[in-house]
């Protein structure tokens, strides 16, 4: 997917900043604040983040949206342009693939939004749509397709609304929201395809089971959970997690057979089954439970990168439901 334009979110301005968005926009200048109004203030300071972002200087504007966020001198921040400071700072966090901090900058946006009394002026929509977008992207990033497909949808609607008010503003990302569902659709046309392969593969391995030669008996075996991974790992892919944890489950039944003791093979497969089985609503504390199990395993094996993979996961669950707690509030 396409990065967000985060300018198509920018809220309208209430007071005239002509000149300090010229020093900002032309000369990169800190304009002289001695003779603003407070509120003149807050608007060039937003006005800044946009600008550096603007111009590919993530870095200069991530430490700005922090001191405005989080410095209690700027508390008086109106909850639409926190949200989109949250926003903007989200959009960071994708560019650096932060996909966790991401979904934390996403629940900061939206507890800030639910809070506005004001859900149907344009200002607040593009907001949304705009947050949808990212939570679209994120969540395709980490292989939650379905999920994706579900932010993206919503987004979809809400910037084909907005372009009706305002055909300028919102017709890019109106374009970038409907590539990226294209594109969404093209991935699992190809992942049916990938499927099909992966499930030949697994009926022929299944016959080779009986082969009388033990090596290729083994051999069958091996390649056997690997397709039976792959079949589950595309079926996570596409939201299916009942069949996904189906596949997962065969896999290390197939797997015992390989060895007998816990590995780094067994580990994967069980990640893979927790992810599955989070996908079912009531499953969820089961896979929850799997997770902190496999916690000891991933530490015992010195398997870093699946310690921080079940870590996440057990953050991004409380992230993605607070998220969609929020979000069910708004609209």
């Amino acid at each position: 997917m396409k990065p967000l334009l985060i300018e198509a979110s920018f809220p309208r301005l209430t007071t005239d900043i002509t000149v300090a968005k010229a020093q900002i926009d032309t000369l990169d200048k800190q304009p002289d604040f001695e003779n603003m109004s407070r509120t003149q203030v807050l608007e060039v300071k937003l006005w800044q983040v946009l600008h550096l972002m603007s111009i590919g200087r993530n870095a200069d504007a991530a430490p700005l949206i922090d001191t405005l966020v989080f410095d209690e001198s700027y508390a008086d921040i109106p909850a639409l342009h926190v949200s989109w400071l949250w926003l903007a700072r989200m959009s960071i966090f994708i560019a650096n693939s932060d996909f966790m901090l991401a979904l934390g900058a996403a629940e900061n946006a939206l507890m800030q939004m639910v809070e506005i009394t004001s859900k149907k002026k344009e200002d607040f929509l593009a907001v949304l749509a705009s947050l949808l977008y990212n939570l679209a992207s994120v969540h395709n990033s980490l292989g939650d397709g379905a999920r994706a497909k579900k932010e993206l949808t919503k987004s979809q609607k809400l910037f084909e609304r907005l372009v009706k008010k305002n055909e300028r503003r919102f017709s890019p990302m109106l374009v970038y929201a409907v590539e990226a569902s294209t594109s969404i659709i093209t991935s699992k046309t190809q992942q049916m395809s990938v499927l099909k392969h992966y499930d030949d593969e697994v009926k022929l391995y299944t016959g080779m089971l009986h082969d009388p030669d033990s090596k290729k008996t083994r051999e069958a075996l091996v390649n056997l959970v690997n397709s039976l991974k792959k079949e589950g790992d595309i079926m996570l892919e596409m939201g299916n997690g009942r069949n996904a944890a189906k596949y997962y489950t065969k896999a290390l039944r197939y797997q015992k057979k390989v060895s007998t003791r816990m590995g780094h093979k067994e580990l994967t497969l069980s990640i893979g089954l927790a992810k599955a089985l989070n996908k079912v609503a009531n499953r969820r504390e089961s896979a929850e439970q799997l997770l902190q199990s496999l916690q000891p395993l991933a530490k015992k094996l010195n398997a870093t990168n699946e310690l921080i993979e079940i870590e996440n996961l057990l953050n991004n669950k409380n992230k993605n439901t607070n998220i969609m707690t929020l979000l069910k509030s708004i609209f």
